[in-house]
């Protein structure tokens, strides 16, 4: 009798930035990181209603704003930003995110605005 064995596979790392939303955090993976936030530690939020966009701007190491939590058992970081979610009204009456815009998105480079671009609306990945 032979046994044919299961192995695990490590989980495939996305090669193009991201940024997930759930119901309590942003969560920057390693590609977005390496790419917009290597040099610091700090962003500003912002969105824009009208369009369905946040932007996430880099901040230098002595400004204040949202800070970016390293995990020490993951290569992504990411942004206790519950209190955002509220404030940009993206949650349901149980101050959650709203599922619509719970998921993995596509982020791009701002150059006008200096800062990382989430379209809420078109650059959902899953």
């Amino acid at each position: 009798m032979g046994f044919i064995w299961h192995e695990p596979r490590k989980r495939i790392l996305s090669t193009e930035p991201r940024i997930s939303i759930s119901q309590q955090f942003l969560s920057l993976n390693k590609a977005c990181i390496d790419e917009h936030f290597k040099d610091t530690d700090r962003v500003k939020i912002g969105y824009d209603e009208s369009s369905s966009k946040l932007i996430l701007v880099p901040l230098t190491k002595d400004m204040s704003g949202m800070k970016i939590i390293e995990n020490q058992n993951s290569t992504s970081r990411y942004i206790n930003a519950g209190r955002v979610f509220k404030n940009f009204k993206l949650v349901d009456a149980d101050s959650k995110v709203k599922a619509e815009f719970r998921g993995d998105y596509k982020c791009s480079w701002d150059s006008v605005n200096k800062g990382v671009i989430v379209d809420l609306k078109n650059d959902k990945v899953k």
